[in-house]
């Protein structure tokens, strides 16, 4: 059985496959300099919000409840907040909060996910030296010299 709930992770993903735009580039200049192309006018960002609703909320509720502050002090803190003045600019605000927000989220899992891989290889190359070398290597490292 395949899961074809459509998710902001998805679209993503899909755009960087399709190479219309890179997640490291979503994650550090966000969305309003155009950085994703389907998402520039008020009638994409607004159909965007709409198909993603649910998933917004419920991003925006968990962070309350890990933040500890209400959802409408956190959304008035958000980058572009003060220009919210209709349903359309809210609703703009809020598609591209969450594609900042999962973007960063795939960002961070990945940085974390090549430390852990740097990590397997240096276990590997451990592996193919002899004793006396991982001894020596061992002792360097207690020592702080590594």
């Amino acid at each position: 059985m395949t899961d074809n709930k459509k998710t902001v992770e998805k679209f993503l993903l899909k755009g960087e496959n399709e190479k219309r735009f890179l997640i490291s580039d979503v994650a550090t200049h966000g969305c309003s300099g155009g950085t994703i192309s389907d998402l520039i006018y008020y009638k994409d960002t607004v159909k965007f919000y709409d198909d993603h609703q649910e998933e917004i909320w419920e991003e925006l509720r968990n962070m309350s409840e890990n933040m500890g502050f209400s959802i409408p002090f956190i959304l008035s803190d958000f980058k572009g907040a003060k220009n919210v003045d209709s349903d359309h600019t809210f609703k703009n605000l809020l598609a591209w909060w969450i594609c900042e927000h999962v973007a960063q989220r795939i960002s961070d899992e990945r940085e974390d996910g090549s430390r852990k891989m740097t990590t397997i290889e240096k276990m590997d190359s451990f592996e193919k030296i002899d004793h006396l070398e991982k001894r020596a290597l061992l002792e360097a490292q207690m020592n702080g010299n590594e």
